[in-house]
């Protein structure tokens, strides 16, 4: 009981007299920060570090994919199968026993996916039908999945140009599927890339514009993109600008339903709304000619709409190119 209440007496004496650091105090915790270079890139090295401003000193522990590793740097290669990773490093000061971690969101970049040749063609029952290992380096293996499983050639199916192409003479319904490719880094064979996939299925996707084909200015216009895919699960959409600048006072973009009140008479806008499911490399898309009536705007009466809509304008291009 004496040591106690000395070390107490100890430690408020010098806290009053200031002889006590309250930094020396906080650094026993440790507050550990996490960093790396450049992107996360399948089939290349990063470099992860961790440091923490421990006294004495902080052990450091990673946490990766339900996988432990020791040490304050961590090297990954990713290997393609992942394209959202949670990586985590925890520090421990080795004299208080005191932890913490810090977690972050890895986006790994993926150059390699499997598309159809020629692109944005689709798979037809009993028609021919070719798929290319995008991104693969020339003259070294490539090697085929569907479903997860190897693709062996046979005499409806082969493999073209070192493999990075497969070829199927004939499509039946039992070709249907995810097919990826497995491609070997350029002067690094050892390491191998799982590429994007792409599911080949023949129930195409069905993509339409609901919506008047002419307006008046001032008025509140609702566009809906019409598809046969569940939004969200199955696919998502997205509305880019083509074709010129939107002239609007107001504009709003939620999923599949655009709003819009069209301001210059005399115009024509262009929409276009693209549904995809980039993971298995799907896309279509649909487009629709909007005329804009009424009756034409004075020159002075262009320049003042233009100079009060600027701003409208410049928002409401974010918004398509980012929904």
């Amino acid at each position: 009981m004496a040591f106690y209440l000395k070390t107490f007496y100890t430690v408020l004496v010098l806290a009053l007299t200031g002889g006590l650091d309250p930094t020396s105090v906080s650094a026993a915790s440790p507050n550990p920060s996490l960093s790396y270079v450049g992107r996360v890139r399948a089939g290349y090295e990063t470099t992860f570090t961790c440091t923490s401003n421990c006294i004495p000193g902080c052990t450091h522990t990673w946490l990766l994919k339900g996988c432990t590793f020791n040490g304050s740097e961590l090297t990954w290669t990713p290997d393609g199968l992942d394209r959202i990773v949670e990586l985590q490093c925890t520090a421990v000061n080795t004299e208080s026993g005191s932890s913490k971690s810090i977690t972050t969101i890895l986006e790994v970049k993926n150059s390699v996916s499997v598309r159809p040749r020629p692109q944005l063609s689709l798979p037809i029952l009993n028609q021919s039908f070719s798929l290319d290992c995008d991104g693969s380096f020339p003259g070294l293996p490539v090697l085929w999945y569907k479903d997860g499983q190897v693709v062996a050639p046979d005499a409806r199916i082969d493999v073209l140009e070192h493999n990075t192409s497969l070829h199927f003479n004939s499509l039946l319904p039992s070709d249907g599927g995810f097919y990826q490719c497995e491609a070997s880094m350029a002067n690094l064979s050892d390491r191998k890339v799982i590429s994007l996939g792409y599911l080949l299925n023949f129930d195409h996707w069905s993509v339409s514009i609901s919506g008047p084909d002419t307006v008046l200015p001032g008025r509140e216009y609702t566009f809906t993109c019409q598809v046969n895919c569940t939004i969200d699960l199955d696919c998502s959409i997205r509305w880019p600008l083509k074709g010129g600048i939107l002239t609007s006072t107001y504009l709003s973009v939620n999923r599949n339903i655009l709003k819009w009140i069209p301001s210059v008479p005399g115009t024509v806008q262009n929409f276009t709304c693209v549904v995809e499911n980039t993971a298995a490399g799907r896309s279509a898309e649909a487009s629709k000619t909007v005329k804009v009536t009424g009756p034409t705007v004075s020159g002075s009466e262009t320049v003042r709409l233009s100079g009060v809509l600027g701003l409208v304008l410049c928002v409401g291009q974010l918004f398509l190119l980012d929904s």
